[in-house]
């Protein structure tokens, strides 16, 4: 686990000449350029999303003082290296970790409020530094695939964890770099790289009838790199009506010429869940079924001036059973959801004495087809890939964006300033502008510091403007949220010490948020509205210890503290504002013998806020309950030997009860092992 968490190259090497061809990029700068200035971790934040697509990107390995890593396909000038707070996972990190998916992982970093409904990646409501789970943009290599409908989905991805090369977080605003809904941060989600020809098997059993398997790989043949994988998982549930059954085919291709990189990439996911009190505890015997669908087709050219274009199509259809046994007699039917999105962007990129200079524009449409979210249709049209129902409603809306931003270096001082325009049919038609700059500046080559001013936007969700159900009411007349943040930070690095530090500010105007007022009946209704403005101040401090020749390879403390202060303190809110006040990550990797490794997870966490706590024995809701805070602990004991890993994970070792949404109870402790086989020829 050796310098694991790396964002930076520690040491600096000059070079005054480049004529070797990958590297003639740099020769156009005409200046001394040192390697330190290039972030291996930072795609996430390239000119503009250079190779937030690419699936072949190597240089995320662990790194002794003395090496240094240049990847040609990377973006040669990284314009905020140091300017932002960007946490990378990588590979070998997440095979260490007692996680079984996505959610789990992203749960064991204090920047990020993971509230899980559904355990094994069903379903999560992500937040970053207090945002709501609409708030922020989830990418799959470099493609936009968050869903229009409601963030709860935007998580149906078409892969596995055994798929992934590294995951990317950049905490804070990114709406001058992606685009609307980067309100609050973004995450990349990187496959597998394709550079070595594998095959990839693993298989997990657990406790509450929980089986999982899956199965990847690459080949390469002269000018074409391909991968696939496919998995599978289901389980009885840990509670009634908490059964699931999901499956996810994923594949992506990359063809080489002398005029440019084509990249490809297709998925589908399907998943079919016991929903228990997933939306209301009135309710509990909810079931859902989600089908993704999702590809895009990138191609890149040029070097000096590098333009690419990338088109991408995402389908979700999306069944909701309020009753999945013995319906009430008022029940008139399941809702049905089919929404179709799809875009074009173009990313160029120009290099010049005065620095990088990157501009582009993107075309995106969000369309749904529903029963109960939209504006009523003149004719009905049959539900796709269902037996019965019809759709009744429908709603669009195009999205343009344009950039523009500049970067340059200067010494130890980097600096970057961009704006973006946007443009929604549904916002009286204006245009409107989110600029923001990040400064940073290098003391020495282990001390570096950054300040940060941007503006973003968040867009109403099809869930906030139309829906109507039991216990919610939508709003059309929302109007979409912004916010100006702010952020200063230190970051110090040596052989031994990985240490970061941030404090971050944001003011929020139109925040759209589910409410109700205070003390109002329990069975009233929760209302989408625009809080009058809302305030969200933090710090987070992580410290990363890498030790050679002790038997604990690293330690990991992450912590963060974050405050919010509503202006409308006449309502309670539902999702909203019921932030984590303290988040501690405590992680500890022993490696026991030379091929037994053990990991540790200790998470603590505060969350203010309370709910309306329901009494099943009567159905009927009680008193308000605050959100208690808790400790959990898991592990994870592997071995490995030639190509084979054989491992054993135990999750909430103390049998904790615990909640992060209100009423939905969490499993308790939870016993899983397993094997992957990982065969490279």
């Amino acid at each position: 686990m050796k310098n694991q968490f790396k964002s930076v190259i520690i040491k600096s090497l000059v070079f005054e000449n480049w004529n070797a061809k990958n590297y003639s990029v740099f020769n156009t700068l005409k200046k001394v350029i040192k390697i330190t200035t290039l972030s291996i971790a930072y795609s996430i934040l390239l000119i503009p999303v250079e190779v937030l697509s690419q699936t072949d990107t190597t240089v995320t390995k662990n790194l002794d003082l003395d090496e240094v890593i240049v990847s040609a396909q990377k973006a040669p000038v990284v314009y905020s290296q140091l300017s932002r707070q960007v946490t990378v996972i990588n590979e070998n990190e997440i095979k260490l970790m007692p996680v079984s998916d996505i959610n789990e992982l992203l749960k064991n970093f204090s920047g990020i409020d993971v509230r899980q409904r559904g355990v094994n990646g069903i379903q999560s409501d992500i937040s970053i530094r207090g945002g709501s789970f609409d708030q922020n943009l989830i990418l799959l290599n470099g493609v936009n695939i968050s869903d229009p409908q409601t963030g709860h989905h935007s998580l149906n991805l078409p892969i596995d964890l055994n798929s992934i090369a590294r995951i990317e977080i950049l905490e804070g605003p990114g709406s001058r770099v992606f685009g609307p809904n980067a309100f609050s941060g973004a995450i990349n989600i990187i496959t597998n790289n394709f550079n070595e020809n594998f095959l990839k098997v693993g298989f997990v059993a657990g406790d509450f009838g929980l089986f999982s398997e899956n199965f990847s790989g690459a080949f390469t043949n002269n000018k074409m790199k391909h991968f696939v994988s496919v998995s599978k998982s289901q389980s009885k549930g840990y509670i009634k009506n908490t059964d699931f059954d999901q499956y996810n085919a994923f594949y992506s291709t990359q063809y080489s010429s002398e005029i440019g990189k084509i990249d490809y990439q297709i998925g589908y996911t399907d998943k079919e869940f016991g929903a228990n009190s997933f939306y209301t505890p009135a309710y509990p015997d909810q079931f859902e079924q989600t089908k993704t669908t999702f590809t895009s087709l990138k191609f890149e050219t040029g070097e000096r001036l590098k333009i690419i274009p990338v088109v991408y199509f995402r389908r979700h259809k999306d069944r909701f059973e309020l009753f999945r046994y013995e319906p009430a007699t008022w029940y008139t039917g399941h809702n049905y959801h089919l929404t179709d999105v799809y875009g074009i962007k173009i990313d160029s990129r120009l290099i010049t004495k005065l620095g990088v200079t990157s501009f582009g524009a993107e075309q995106r449409s969000e369309n749904i087809w529903s029963n109960v979210l939209g504006v009523a249709m003149d004719d009905t049209i049959k539900v796709v890939g269902e037996s019965e129902g019809l759709y009744t409603k429908k709603y669009s809306r195009t999205i343009s964006n344009y950039f523009l931003e500049h970067s340059f270096y200067y010494n130890n001082l980097s600096f970057s300033a961009g704006v973006l325009t946007s443009w929604v049919s549904e916002n009286d038609f204006n245009y409107n502008f989110y600029p923001g700059f990040d400064l940073s500046y290098r003391f020495t080559n282990t001390l570096n510091s950054y300040i940060t001013v941007n503006k973003s936007l968040r867009l109403p969700t099809f869930t906030d403007l139309f829906y109507n159900g039991p216990s919610n009411i939508g709003n059309i007349n929302l109007q979409p949220e912004e916010a100006w943040s702010y952020e200063v930070g230190l970051k110090f690095q040596n052989k031994t010490l990985n240490s970061n530090f941030s404090a971050y500010y944001r003011d929020s105007k139109n925040l759209i948020a589910w409410v109700k007022p205070i003390d109002s009946d329990p069975s009233e209704k929760w209302e989408t509205q625009n809080l009058t403005n809302v305030l969200t101040k933090g710090f987070k401090i992580t410290n990363t210890l890498n030790f050679d020749k002790y038997w604990i390879n690293q330690i990991r403390i992450d912590y963060n503290y974050l405050e919010q202060i509503s202006k409308s303190e006449n309502y309670d809110t539902k999702y909203s504002l019921n932030n984590l006040k303290h988040n501690l990550i405590i992680n500890i990797n022993n490696k026991l013998w030379e091929r037994i490794n053990l990991s540790w997870n200790l998470r603590f966490q505060d969350r203010v806020g309370s709910y309306t706590k329901y009494d099943f024995s009567i159905n009927e809701y009680a008193a308000d309950q605050d959100f208690e805070p808790y400790w959990l602990c898991d592990l994870k004991l592997s071995y490995k030997y030639e190509i084979i890993t054989v491992f054993m994970e135990l999750q909430n070792i103390f049998n904790k009860e615990y909640v992060d949404i209100g009423n939905i109870e969490m499993p308790k402790r939870w016993f899983r092992a397993g094997f992957n086989l990982n065969f490279k020829y």
